[in-house]
């Protein structure tokens, strides 16, 4: 089994695994896929803020030129550009070490199908089952 969670949408997930109210295994489990959601995401930030420095006009030393904190950025279209594929990449989690996870987390997901969730929190619960596979069932035997 194999999940894979875009850049754009980590903060919402991280957010959205936090807010779940669960106990023990599954509390664990949720503290392992967001520790891993976290790392990714500070890697992300970087490449981000590399992003940002590489698009912003350069002092006489070659450093980016910030104006209050903000870097002044040379082609906004480029940046937006660069930035819009940084998000669509993904964060994969594959089976092996994390399998157990992996099945935990999407137990998670199906325990609470029949909550009622609004906006952004719909949005996050429907992608990260659509990557979790909930409505799949699992095959005895199945190839993960």
């Amino acid at each position: 089994m194999r999940v894979e969670i875009e850049n754009g949408k980590l903060v919402t997930a991280i957010n959205f695994m936090y807010e779940l109210k669960l106990t023990r295994k599954h509390s664990r489990f949720r503290r392992h896929f967001i520790n891993l959601m976290n790392e990714s995401l500070k890697v992300v930030e970087d490449d981000r803020k590399e992003l940002l420095k590489e698009h912003s006009h350069k002092d006489e030393k070659g450093e980016a030129i910030v104006k209050d904190g903000q870097y002044d950025v040379k082609d906004m279209d480029a940046l937006s550009n660069d930035l819009k594929e940084l998000n669509a990449e993904k964060l994969v989690i594959e089976g092996g070490d994390n399998r157990e996870m992996i099945r935990t987390i999407k137990h998670v997901l199906k325990k609470f199908e029949d909550e009622e969730y609004e906006a952004q929190a719909s949005e996050i619960y429907d992608y990260l089952c659509e990557q979790f596979s909930v409505d799949v069932e699992d095959e005895k035997g199945e190839e993960e």
